[in-house]
């Protein structure tokens, strides 16, 4: 559910600053079905809980995919309440992803330091704000089923994305990447 009124949207998420990907050595654009997926954020009804103002969020364009087409999900992190800084400049790798209860991607410290990372020097805004700038993790399923993604940092768990590939039940055989040409795969 939206947690807001039409027409009501919070100035934080308002200002659209831009999806970018790593391509090789270069920090690009991301492509325009990324963005246009992103930019739904303030209107996504699917968000991930709030727990103390904070919220992780995974996106994709699809949910429904055929086997061996990549399910690209974007992440996002949201601060709803004033007084911290959100680290938006990236994209940042992605921590503690699980595709069907399994790590897909290195997990997170027990702490939120994969939202505020402690080597960092780049631009961040006050709170309330959103972060859209982690990498686009990427997974490619070699069998039909149902596949459960969710993205856990610290004591927060974001929305469950639920992709559907063909029929029947699948078991975990998702290879994760990173959105780009010569990079993670």
């Amino acid at each position: 559910m939206a947690d807001h009124l039409p027409g009501m949207l919070p100035e934080h998420l308002r200002h659209w600053p831009g999806l970018w990907i790593r391509r090789g050595d270069e920090i690009v654009p991301a492509d325009q079905e990324d963005v246009d997926t992103a930019r739904n954020y303030p209107s996504w009804a699917d968000k991930g809980p709030l727990v103390r103002g904070r919220r992780l969020t995974i996106m994709a364009a699809h949910c429904s995919h055929g086997v061996g087409k990549a399910v690209r999900v974007i992440h996002v992190f949201e601060i709803t309440e004033p007084g911290s800084a959100v680290y938006v400049m990236g994209p940042k790798p992605v921590l503690g992803e699980y595709v069907d209860d399994q790590p897909a991607t290195a997990p997170a410290a027990a702490d939120d330091s994969a939202l505020r990372p402690l080597a960092y020097d780049g631009r961040t805004l006050a709170s309330p704000a959103v972060d859209y700038n982690f990498d686009i993790t990427s997974y490619v399923f070699a069998e039909p089923g149902t596949h459960r993604i969710v993205w856990k940092v610290d004591d927060l768990a974001s929305n469950v994305l639920t992709i559907e590939v063909g029929h029947g039940n699948a078991p975990f055989n998702a290879v994760p990447g990173v959105s780009s040409e010569g990079g993670k795969s």
